[in-house]
């Protein structure tokens, strides 16, 4: 080889071109990690605010319509553009509990489920007795 010769050889080139190419593939895969992380994260605040939803169409409920639940209120989907979302509530008494029901909504589609349960303190019609 000529010791004046300036430039890359071919092996040299053919190293950088494979690692420019590494770095390219790892560059995508993390853009692509990235909106995967970012769907997840919509579909989780769609579905909670769909369940926190149908919480809150419970608790506005008459106490005489909560036992049983209507199977409107029970089950049901939403209306476009959630058309894509379903749920179903489960209400039940708390066994020694007076006046405390156990709530629980799930919402659900083909890719994701999420469940919200909590309790609810719904006074009988007749007030409290100390």
């Amino acid at each position: 080889m000529n010791a004046g010769r300036r430039g890359f050889t071919l092996l040299e080139a053919v190293v950088a071109l494979a690692i420019l190419g590494i770095a390219g593939v790892a560059a995508l895969e993390a853009v692509g990690g990235e909106l995967r992380a970012a769907d997840r994260a919509r579909a989780a605040v769609t579905v909670s605010a769909l369940a926190q939803d149908r919480l809150a169409v419970v608790t506005l409920l008459p106490i005489a319509e909560l036992q049983p639940l209507a199977d409107s209120v029970a089950r049901g989907t939403f209306a476009s553009p959630f058309q894509d979302y379903a749920w179903n509530m489960e209400l039940r008494p708390v066994l020694g509990e007076r006046d405390l029901y156990s709530v629980t909504v799930e919402v659900f589609s083909e890719t994701t489920r999420y469940a919200l349960a909590t309790r609810l303190y719904r006074p009988s019609l007749g007030g409290a007795t100390p």
